[in-house]
This record gives structure tokens, C-alpha cells and sequence, in this order.
């Protein structure tokens, strides 16, 4: 069963939940703004199901509540921030902040950022780069639970990477995913609701596909071997580009609460502005124009571009309250099924 809540109720809830945990107000602020978006786009994986497990780390010791991060320019067009253990999701607004600065200085961003934890949906930083005018690119390691392409067990995370482009007069474009055929919240949410995944998703602990995520041990990658290549490259370009950890050396998000995670991600931001002075944002509403004037394949009414279903979703939201399951929505609220 679900409930709706209204955007800033939801908003309030989770601030209250994780400021009560002991994060500060500002960080508290953060989280919550980037778990919203995710769920009020309809991405519930990365939304307030998330509450619970950021509580339960920081009181096992696993995160820093007053962690302090910093960015260090290192090159005219890099930097590197450092989590200090923190919230990944606040180091994260600092990497992207930090990235458009350098491309508004230099054409392009390039920010490495270390030593962070989980920093929710990729999509809220590239809307964040795309409303100033900003072309970015932003990828994250996860901890391992999709198997190589001709494996039976986990080697990769499900390493998230979003784009984000600017359209004139519109709503950005922006390209999020993960590398594996579904995220891991998305098990957690079919578990939640009682519903089955489709096929080609995830294998049980004998490396068969299943439907039920209750059986459901490893996920699969997209595409085959083209998803798994993809998540290779985004564990080099993060972790190990950072001489942190890759695949089974990190650690796990819902297992060692007393660990810090010493993830890595990257935020690379360019300005389009500084590359022939033709009008990008005016040259991808063209194209979004354009797009919807495809003709429709059966069975579709027309063809959209990246993330305008979610921002169907979001207006939908907006409107008559974001869909929570009541357990969530009750542990949120303090109250007792």
C-alpha cells in the first residue's frame, strides 16, 4: 500500500529524520533536497527508502556527522574533493559547484572526488550544471552486486553515470543510469510493494534469472558485455583513479555499518558557451523539437526525449503527492503500523 505526500511534507520528513540522527542542519538540508528529486521523478531507489540506512551508519560509526569538505585546485581545469567521510551527496554539490566554476574560468570542470559515501541520484548534480547553462558528465562507484558479462556471481557495482544538457526555453536534457539492467533500489522497492521484476534483470545465488526480488541475489549488466565494459571504465575513472578501492574491495553499503565507505565519484562540467560561440542550449531544443516529430513505433504515443518521463511524473507530484509505501511514510513519521 502507498500514501501521498505532499513535496515539502515529504522534504520535511527526511530532514527531521536525519537531523534527529545527528546530522547538521545544512547537510540534513542537502540529503533530503536530492532524495526528494529522486522520488518525486518516480527513481523511489534513490529516494527516502534511503533514510533509514543513512540513520543506521552514522550511529554505527560508518560516516562522519561533522565531516568538513574541501576542494583543492590541482591543475587550471582540476580538482579534487575530499568527502572527509562525510555525506556523499553534499560532497557531491561541492564537486559540481566546484566544476562549474573551473569551466566557467577554463571551458571544462574536471572534479575527482574522494573518500565520500552514497550520493543518491546522479541526476539531481546534472540538473544542478544543466540550469546554469553547463554541459556535465558525472559517474559514481558502488559497491559490487551485478555479475560480470558471462559471470554467475558480483564483480561490479552498479556504477551510475548521468549526463546533463542544457535546452533553451525548456527543461534540461539528462541522461541517467546505471550500468547494471536496473538499479539495486529497485529490488529494495519491488520488495517493498510485493511486486515481481521483469526477466533479464537479476540471478538467484545459482546464476538463473529470476522475478522475484526476494530470490534475487546478483543483478545483470545492461547490454551485455557493453554494460560491463562501462563498468569497468567507471570504476578506473573513479576509485582507482583516486587510489581508493574497486569492485569487492569496497565496502558494502548495507553490510559493515561501522566502516567508512571511501568511495569516489566524478564530476566533469563544460561550458559550452566557450566552444564557437553558437547557441548549445538553442541547438538542443532543435533537436528535442525534432525528436518528438519521430514518427511513434506501435504501442508508444510519442517519442520523448531522456528524463521528460520524469518530469511527467514530477508534475503529477506536484499535484496530488509523491507515492511512499506506508511503511516507509510511517518510519518516517515516527508512527507505529
Amino acid at each position: 500500500m502507498t500514501v501521498r505526500v505532499k513535496i515539502d511534507e515529504l522534504y520535511t520528513l527526511a530532514f527531521n529524520k536525519l537531523h534527529a540522527a545527528g546530522y547538521p542542519k545544512d547537510v540534513a538540508g542537502e540529503v533530503a533536497d536530492v532524495l526528494v528529486h529522486a522520488d518525486s521523478r518516480g527513481v523511489h531507489s534513490h529516494g527516502v527508502i534511503r533514510v533509514e540506512h543513512y540513520c543506521q551508519r552514522l550511529q554505527q560509526g560508518g560516516m562522519k556527522p561533522d565531516a568538513v569538505i574541501t576542494a583543492e585546485k590541482i591543475a587550471p581545469s582540476v580538482a579534487i574533493v575530499d568527502g572527509d567521510d562525510g555525506m556523499g551527496h553534499s560532497a557531491m554539490i561541492v564537486a559540481t559547484n566546484t566544476a562549474m566554476a573551473l569551466a566557467q574560468e577554463n571551458a571544462i570542470g574536471f572534479v575527482s572526488v574522494k573518500n565520500t559515501s552514497h550520493c543518491g541520484a546522479l541526476s539531481y548534480f546534472a540538473q544542478m550544471a544543466a540550469e546554469q547553462g553547463f554541459i556535465s558528465i558525472s559517474m559514481t562507484q558502488t559497491d559490487t552486486c551485478v555479475a560480470p558479462f558471462g559471470g554467475a556471481e558480483r564483480f561490479w557495482g552498479t556504477n551510475p553515470i548521468a549526463f546533463g544538457f542544457p535546452v533553451e526555453n525548456a527543461a534540461p536534457v539528462i541522461v541517467d543510469m546505471a550500468t547494471s539492467a536496473t538499479a539495486f533500489g529497485k529490488l529494495l522497492h519491488a520488495k517493498e510493494t510485493g511486486s515481481k521484476i521483469d526477466l533479464g534483470l537479476a540471478i538467484d545465488e545459482n546464476g538463473i534469472e529470476t522475478t522475484d526480488p526476494h530470490q534475487a541475489k546478483t543483478l545483470l549488466p545492461f547490454g551485455q558485455h557493453k554494460g560491463s565494459g562501462i563498468a569497468l571504465a567507471i570504476d578506473a575513472l573513479t576509485g582507482m583513479l583516486m587510489g581508493a578501492n574497486f569492485s569487492n574491495h569496497i565496502v558494502r553499503m548495507y553490510d559493515d555499518y561501522d566502516k567508512m565507505r571511501k568511495l569516489a565519484s566524478l564530476m566533469i562540467v563544460i561550458d559550452p558557451s566557450k566552444f564557437g560561440g553558437h547557441n548549445f542550449a538553442n541547438m538542443m531544443a532543435q533537436m528535442v523539437s525534432e525528436l518528438h516529430q519521430v514518427k511513434p513505433a506501435p504501442g508508444f504515443d510519442k517519442v520523448q526525449a531522456p528524463g521528460e518521463p520524469q518530469l511527467t511524473y514530477l508534475a503529477d507530484c506536484q499535484e496530488n503527492g509523491v507515492p511512499i509505501t506506508e511503511s516507509i511514510y510511517h518510519y518516517l513519521a515516527g508512527k507505529t503500523e
